[in-house]
């Protein structure tokens, strides 16, 4: 019996048996499971009226609210569950997740740590308060937790990841590189850790390394546009110019994007095509969405090239 059918089964029992709780209860359930959330409310309310101090309850109704986007009454619920319930670290953790996504990091930290006074090998709590950590750049502790996230459960990439992010803001690139490279063991496609590695390479002057990371970035991922970018920065400080050329006309062929005009439009410069270099300036205003170099500038280029024709 696949899903839709045991949906139509269970919908049946209540209609004919509105006080088989356990069906209207798995109903719930399948509710969640299918996306149906307005309907799981409707159960939910009713069974509340009978049941009204059901801490399971009021975290599903919580669930409900935070995938329909509400987290007003998502947090209401949650809150509810946990009054009834303090030391389950499900309802603890979705109540730390809700103060999160409404920006009371202090009590997301305050919820989390719950977590893992009552779960203490919750690695899923450790990542998620130490990316708050993160966020506030107390590095010293989100790299703690990053690591005790790691313990309890070394095969998270994510982990691995932030880890590796937070020794490479502190500009610990051996340990950053150690961390990149087993995410890479965990995901090979994961594109943003060959990305980040060619970074550090570019920071420490290994240039044709990084060269060789950010092919594989793009390799993983046709639309990174900041490994093409930098990439492209990088062949030309070689003299590499066909090669970047080569490059930026195979992305624009697929993608309108300011920059990639925009650094077109220097490659040309560099190859002494006068027309090429004028036409990409325009292209790259022409698509300012995408345009992150200075604008003013770009005028003030372009017009310069006009006043010389």
């Amino acid at each position: 019996m696949n899903d839709i059918e045991r949906f139509d089964n269970l919908q049946n029992t209540v209609k004919v048996n509105p006080k088989n709780f356990q069906a209207r209860r798995e109903l719930i359930m399948l509710c969640l499971d299918l996306g149906f959330e307005k309907a799981a409310l409707s159960h939910i309310k009713y069974l509340l009226k009978i049941f009204p101090d059901d801490a399971n309850l009021y975290f599903n109704t919580g669930i409900c609210w935070e995938k329909l986007k509400n987290y007003d009454n998502a947090l209401i619920a949650y809150q509810k569950a946990v009054e009834l319930k303090s030391d389950e670290p499900d309802f603890l953790y979705n109540l730390a997740l809700c103060y999160e996504i409404k920006g009371e990091i202090e009590k997301a930290k305050e919820y989390f740590k719950k977590v893992i006074f009552y779960k203490n090998e919750d690695s899923n709590a450790f990542f998620s308060i130490g990316v708050l950590y993160s966020k506030q750049e107390d590095h010293k502790t989100a790299i703690k937790c990053f690591k005790k996230a790691i313990e309890y459960n070394y095969s998270d990439y994510f982990a691995h990841f932030w880890l590796a992010e937070e020794y490479k803001k502190t500009k610990q690139y051996d340990f950053a590189l150690v961390e990149y490279r087993k995410v890479l063991e965990l995901s090979p496609d994961y594109s943003w850790a060959y990305f980040n590695i060619a970074q550090i390479y570019w920071e420490l002057n290994r240039v044709d390394d990084a060269v060789v990371m950010l092919e594989k970035t793009i390799e993983k991922n046709k639309k990174d546009y900041e490994a093409i970018k930098l990439l492209v920065q990088i062949l030309i400080q070689k003299a590499e110019i066909e090669k970047a050329l080569e490059l930026l006309t195979k992305f624009s062929e697929e993608n309108e994007n300011g920059d990639i005009y925009y650094l077109m439009a220097k490659v040309f410069e560099l190859m002494e095509d006068e027309n090429s270099y004028h036409d990409c300036l325009e292209l790259a205003l022409e698509n300012k969405s995408t345009l992150t170099f200075d604008v003013g500038a770009i005028k003030q280029e372009l017009k310069e090239i006009e006043n010389e024709k």
